[in-house]
């Protein structure tokens, strides 16, 4: 049972989705009212992968499940939206009309499990003032600057770097360009300079302090091992020092990107994870933006 859904953000941009209702909502077997499923850079709410075996576990285990479109779906989407035009920081925005419809909707338990740039998303709103009951980051990757500088696997980041300063240095930042780390993708000289730059603006480490909710990070050993984006990720969150309740780590071993392997063992980690939270004791949002 599908339901195509849309939510207008506060800036006046329409986002679609796809709300899956359970066959029997009253044996729901986790303690959230629904889990709402933010995609990757480029992807987008009816896209095969990780996110689409994430939805039909938490269905078969009768949890609603709305899987959405933020405003950076897909690589370019007309004049305003698309991956290539995303502002990061929009995503506030976009994360906060979808928790609005499902509280409108009486779903007030909500849990945002986000893939890759999902992860990052759902933590970077949090940290700004979205409220969800919880967060399940799967594979979310690093924007650290001197990472990327330090890694000799990263030689591709800096050449495409450099590059793109030179445009805007020119007054070109609106122009495209094609990167290829740590992704290959279309995107403004401007956008990738402020995704990338030494600010570290979307650094999940920086922001993983002051968010208000438990939040699970799921990372295969495989990606943190072979990729400059994932490098020293589960050291480094663990040097935060959070208290379990706030922040868990777990690293799967042999997984990828892509839990190629087992895309299931993330839900089942995930469920497991779910199971063992204390019922909060507020579920409201503090932020509208």
């Amino acid at each position: 049972m599908v339901e195509l859904v849309r939510a207008i953000t506060a800036d006046g941009i329409t986002l679609d989705g796809a709300f899956h209702a359970p066959r029997n909502l009253a044996a729901n077997r986790l303690p959230v009212d629904l889990a709402l499923l933010v995609h990757g850079t480029g992807s987008n709410f009816y896209a095969p992968g990780i996110l689409e075996s994430v939805a039909a576990a938490l269905l078969a285990a009768e949890t609603p499940v709305l899987r959405i479109n933020t405003r950076g779906h897909d690589g370019l989407v007309g004049r305003r939206g698309g991956a290539a035009l995303e502002d990061i920081d929009a995503c506030r925005s976009d994360l906060a009309a979808w928790v609005d419809w499902a509280l409108a909707r009486k779903l007030d338990r909500i849990v945002l499990i986000g893939h890759s740039m999902g992860g990052v998303k759902s933590i970077y709103a949090a940290a700004a003032g979205l409220a969800p009951t919880a967060i399940v980051a799967i594979s979310p990757p690093r924007f650290c600057h001197r990472m990327y500088q330090e890694d000799p696997r990263a030689e591709a980041f800096r050449e495409d770097y450099l590059r793109a300063g030179t445009l805007v240095e020119q007054g070109r930042g609106k122009d495209l360009i094609l990167v290829r780390q740590p992704l290959p993708l279309w995107i403004q000289a401007e956008g990738f300079l402020d995704k990338y730059g030494p600010a570290d603006r979307f650094d999940l480490v920086s922001h993983l302090p002051t968010v208000g909710c438990p939040v699970l990070v799921l990372v295969g050993s495989h990606t943190v091992e072979n990729s400059p984006a994932f490098n020293n990720l589960p050291d480094d969150l663990a040097a935060l020092e959070l208290p379990s309740e706030q922040l868990t780590i777990q690293v799967i071993p042999g997984a990828d990107m892509d839990y190629s392997n087992d895309p299931l063992e993330p839900c089942r980690r995930a469920a497991d994870w779910l199971d063992g939270l204390q019922p909060p004791a507020d579920h409201s949002r503090s932020d509208r933006g």
